[in-house]
Parts: structure tokens; sequence; C-alpha cells
């Protein structure tokens, strides 16, 4: 093969290789041409939350006290439970005066109105100061008169303050029960009216009834 024939044939295969690569090169330029631009990065901003007005009143307790600490103390503080009334003492204490006045008037005028049986009267008085002279508490009380009538007797004693009333109706009752192994009990009832001082029991007549009560 001569040295020309050589020659003509290099330029064709070297067209043979080249001409791939220029389609090659020319098929990418087109591609990054067509390619749109990348897009600046924008950076993420939440969107804001919608407000919603509501009245004060629905709002969470915590948001309606959050400027205003102290409010929220008072807030979630306890009302104090409420105390009793207390009763008015002076108002009580007469009350119970004019029960035990009105008691005490009955008592009275039912006694005061009413006969006297005078042997059955004699002899149940009679019996009724050996008792007071015979119990040591009864000595000690200030005795004012000791009456009898037809069904019933009565004792009056001086007592100024809630203490002697309470110490002689108690000695009293004592006396009663031990005198005469109890013979002079079938019935009492006291009588008081404090705002004068004065006490007052009442021992009925066997087979009678006190009926002031």
């Amino acid at each position: 093969m001569s040295s020309q024939s050589v020659k003509s044939k290099l330029p064709l295969w070297g067209a043979a290789i080249l001409l791939p690569v220029l389609l090659l090169g020319f098929y990418l330029e087109s591609q990054r041409q067509s390619s749109p631009a990348p897009k600046e990065t924008q950076s993420f901003r939440p969107e804001p939350l919608a407000t919603v007005n509501k009245p004060r009143d629905e709002l969470p307790r915590m948001a309606q006290t959050e400027s205003n600490p102290a409010q929220a103390v008072i807030a979630e503080t306890p009302a104090p439970a409420q105390l009793p009334v207390q009763p008015d003492i002076e108002t009580a204490r007469q009350a119970v005066f004019r029960k035990e006045t009105a008691v005490y008037e009955k008592a009275t005028a039912l006694f005061e109105a009413e006969a006297i049986d005078v042997e059955w009267a004699g002899g149940y008085e009679q019996s009724l100061r050996e008792m007071f002279s015979s119990h040591p508490g009864l000595m000690r009380v200030s005795v004012n008169t000791i009456n009898c009538h037809t069904s019933m007797c009565r004792v009056e004693v001086f007592t100024p303050r809630d203490t002697d009333a309470d110490y002689f109706t108690a000695m009293f009752y004592n006396a009663l029960d031990n005198f005469r192994e109890g013979s002079l009990k079938p019935e009492e009832a006291v009588a008081r009216q404090m705002e004068v001082g004065m006490t007052s029991v009442y021992i009925a007549r066997q087979g009678h009834e006190l009926g002031f009560y």
C-alpha cells in the first residue's frame, strides 16, 4: 500500500470519531440552555395567625391575668368558709326571762287563787321545814316562804344569781329523794323569775297534778 492511500484514509477515519463527539457536545449544550435557571432561595416566613376577637370572659383565666399577677392570685384563692352567725347573747337571755316569767306568774296566780285545806296544809308545811333544817345543803339557802293550800305547796327562795337558783334546785331535789324515803315528792316543778331573783318550787299533793306547765 502506498503512502498516498494512507494519507487519503486518515481524514475519513478521524471524522468518523470526531462527529459523535461533536454531536454529544451539541446535545449537552442545548440541554443546558433549555433548563430553567435556578430560583433564588427564599427564607421561610410563617403566616401570622389570624386574631379572633373574643369576649374577655371567654379567654382562659391565665390569659386574663397575665398582665396582673396579683389578680391571678386573687382569682385562684378560694373564698373563706362562711362562719356561723353567733346569736345575740342578751337577746337570748331576755327570751329566757320572758318564758320563765310567764311560767312563774301563771303558777303564782293558780296557787294564790286556791283555797287552803288547813288540816293537810299545816302538816305538810311542818314536814317541809323539818326537811330544810335537816339537810346540810338547804341550810345555806335563804328561804322566803313555805306555804301549802289544798292541792300543792310552794317554797320560795331568794336566788340573786343563776348559780344560786341552780344550787337550790339541786339541793331541794336531793332532799326530797332522801327525806323520809321520798314521801314528800309525788310531783314537783320549779318556777323561776330571775329578773327579781326569785325561785319557787311547787310540790303537788298526793293524787293531784301541777297545771301551770
